[in-house]
């Protein structure tokens, strides 16, 4: 079963990387994100984990997918932040480290635009919660190309030498107008594209 998907996954791909590109501006930031979302600067998230397999190792990884609104008065009031983590540290390597370096989701859409970063310019387009947070690998560069969105870690997560000694990612998120559906979605690992499932905006 696992390879037909991929095989219909590539050709999703082939076509995808037929078509124009356009790159989403990635910048690091704290906790205090969450400063655009409400005035007090606590936000109420709603978490969702999707458990996949990795080759060479033993232990399921995970996506951790977390979704909440901004509150009225804040900067991005009635919008929807989505977060996303990528976690291997139950994972332990059998021969070799296992890695992840992408995660790619189809029709995403369109991105609100903020300053995450607090440089006084609102064009940031998705972030890394570098300082306060989880994690320890950040997301370096993210690119549309219809009908994907990809965020990609130069600097993949590792598989750990021991359970419980992987790496995580930062949590790296983007904004959106629409309301969360579970959906499906795809983590490159070293041997593949692996399915899982996560918040993200409802499919056009």
């Amino acid at each position: 079963m696992i390879r037909p998907m991929r095989l219909v996954l590539l050709s999703l791909f082939t076509v995808a990387f037929a078509a124009p590109a356009s790159a989403l501006d990635v910048v690091n930031t704290s906790w205090t994100v969450n400063c655009l979302f409400s005035t007090t600067c606590s936000v109420s998230v709603t978490d969702y984990i999707s458990e996949f397999a990795v080759s060479g190792g033993s232990g399921n990884a995970r996506l951790q997918s977390r979704v909440f609104q901004g509150q009225p008065g804040s900067t991005a009031a009635g919008k929807w932040a989505y977060e996303y983590r990528i976690n291997l540290g139950p994972v332990a390597g059998l021969t070799y480290l296992p890695y992840a370096d992408q995660l790619a989701i189809d029709r995403w859409g369109a991105v609100r635009e903020y300053d995450y970063n607090g440089d006084g310019v609102a064009t940031d387009d998705v972030f890394n919660v570098t300082s306060g947070g989880l994690g320890t690998k950040a997301v370096t560069s993210s690119v549309v190309w219809a009908p994907w969105t990809y965020f990609v870690l130069s600097n993949p997560v590792y598989a750990g030498s021991y359970p419980g000694g992987g790496e995580s990612s930062y949590f790296f998120g983007l904004v959106s107008d629409r309301a969360p559906v579970l959906r499906m979605m795809w983590v490159h690992t070293d041997s593949g594209w692996v399915s899982v499932t996560g918040y993200a905006p409802p499919l056009p």
